[in-house]
């Protein structure tokens, strides 16, 4: 073992104190034992009997102590990860004789403090990261002078202030990621600025303010830009569109709006030139859009468009079927009209679509049935009228369907009672008529999996909706604002009984649906009795 050079124990199950002996060998250049349960402290010094030390890396471990003078002689020093053990205090001075070092990670800790000065000195510094620490403070401007920084982690931290702008212009920089800190300010505007091999930028979930700056399509190279979670205003550039490497886009919950121009050449239409996008977040802005029809022209490898809240007004475009990739699709919370179109069926590999809380119109179309994955459909608060169409039944994946809140009349289509995956379905507030399917108990077939915990799933269908019409929704309508708490109570006893009798564990055990009928007119009668007492 005297001449050993390369010792690796990674990804085992070792437990208990590291054998620090081992750092008494002088030949030893490289000591990988991450992802084990090794505990204890490093040694003082510990590259003063291993001079040749260039490379350790004991992540995901649970060594602990404090960062002082341990690395004072490490000056062949290469590689240096620490990250994801239960190291606290504050960065010292002791990383200083580096002079060599490369990369540096230190994520996943107890650290304090500021990001000391001495990290600059490490000018052959490629990766550096601190993520998942309590570092406080502002990032040093001085970074911007490291051109062989190619990696920024400095996530999930207390970090204030601006972002210093020469960051931008570390020309080898390819990750920067600040994300869930408070920083805040303006992001740099200089068009001078320089980003040519940033990959992935990294900026949500801080407050920063002000414009999203132009000259980020100077960063040609990006690939991911995540901004949501901030204080950002002002319109959305549309030389995005230049960014061709681009495959996610997270603008979701700023303050962000679109040029008042010709909405055929909004930032939505400049996006068509990513050709390479994957996802597209705009939710909670302001955008105050159309979607213009070339959204068909997005690119074919789009698999998740969210623009929930975001004040999308006018009718969804016959484009948005040649989406062919998209799996998910929200469009909720805005000021859509019109009618759901036909095309809708294109989305072959849809599994997620959410219209609710708009003002569509007309019918479900059929075609929502050629989308085979769908897995949750909600339709819900709109002004959709007509019937549920049959073909909803042969949606065998479907878990969730909501079409509460909407005009539709006819009868349950009786197939839909016979989805194997449906978990959640309300069909209130509607116009629904005839009979609820006697099948309702065969629904636990699905749920043979839960043993003695409650069943989650849910149904609502308003008493109002089916025809037995147990309750007068009008009378309570007018009245709630004044009803007897004891009364209520009263009511409310008995129906969530009779809940519970429909809930027993064996489905031998309930009631059936003609029990439970006649369970409902009794409550029925005992609204109408406390009715007639002014509830």
């Amino acid at each position: 073992m005297s001449s050993l050079e390369f010792l690796n124990l990674e990804t085992n199950s070792f437990t208990g104190p590291f054998p620090l002996a081992i750092f008494n060998l002088s030949s030893l250049m490289a000591i990988f034992i991450t992802e084990n349960h090794f505990s204890g402290t490093l040694p003082i010094d510990l590259c003063s009997h291993c001079p040749h030390l260039r490379i350790l890396y004991i992540s995901f471990n649970e060594f602990s102590g404090k960062l002082s003078s341990h690395f004072n002689h490490c000056t062949e020093l290469l590689e240096l990860s620490l990250s994801y053990n239960k190291f606290d205090g504050s960065i010292t001075k002791g990383f200083e004789s580096l002079e060599k070092l490369e990369v540096l990670y230190l994520g996943g800790n107890n650290l304090t403090g500021n990001i000391p000065p001495i990290i600059s000195n490490l000018s052959m510094l490629q990766e550096f990261a601190i993520e998942n620490n309590h570092i406080e403070g502002s990032i040093p401007s001085d970074l911007g002078y490291h051109q062989n920084l190619n990696l920024l982690f400095f996530l999930q931290n207390d970090l204030t202030g601006k972002i210093p702008q020469n960051i931008f212009n570390i020309t080898s920089l390819q990750t920067l990621n600040l994300f869930g800190n408070s920083l805040s300010g303006n992001l740099p505007l200089g068009t001078w600025l320089s980003c040519s091999n940033l990959e992935r930028l990294f900026l949500d979930s801080n407050k920063i303010s002000g414009p999203i700056p132009s000259y980020l399509s100077n960063c040609s190279n990006l690939i991911r830009v995540e901004f949501s979670g901030n204080l950002l205003s002002g319109p959305i550039p549309r030389n995005m569109g230049n960014l061709k490497y681009l495959q996610l886009l997270n603008l979701g919950d700023n303050q962000l709006t679109d040029e008042p121009r010709d909405q055929e050449h909004s930032f939505l239409s400049s996006l068509t030139s990513c050709r390479v996008l994957e996802a597209l977040s705009l939710w909670s802005n302001p955008l105050n859009i159309a979607i213009p029809d070339v959204i068909g022209n997005f690119s074919v490898s789009l698999e998740l468009f969210i623009a929930d809240h975001c004040q999308i007004k006018g009718q969804i475009p016959m484009g948005i079927g040649s989406l062919k990739n998209l799996n998910t699709l929200l469009l909720n919370g805005n000021s859509l009209t019109g009618t759901i179109p036909s095309t809708i069926g294109g989305l072959e590999s849809l599994q997620r679509l959410y219209l609710d809380e708009n003002k569509i119109e007309g019918f479900i179309p059929e075609q929502l049935c050629q989308i085979k994955n769908l897995g949750e459909l909600s339709l819900s608060n709109n002004r959709i009228s007509g019937y549920i169409p049959d073909c909803i039944g042969n949606l065998n994946l479907l878990q969730r369907l909501n079409l509460s809140s909407n005009q539709l009349s006819s009868s349950i289509p009786s197939n839909l009672w016979s989805i194997e995956n449906l978990l959640f379905l309300d069909l209130s507030w509607n116009s629904l008529s005839g009979p609820v399917s006697p099948n309702l108990r065969n629904v636990d077939s699905k749920f043979s999996w839960i043993k003695g915990k409650t069943n989650f799933a849910h149904i609502y269908c308003s008493c109002h909706c089916i025809t037995y019409n147990l309750c007068s929704t009008s009378h309570y309508a007018e009245k709630r604002s004044t009803i007897d708490v004891t009364a209520m109570k009263t009511i409310l006893s008995p129906v969530l009984e009779l809940g519970l009798r429909c809930s027993e564990e064996l489905p031998d055990e309930r009631l059936d649906i003609k029990d439970v009928v006649t369970q409902i007119n009794k409550i029925k009668l005992a609204i109408l009795g406390n009715r007639n007492n002014g509830v």
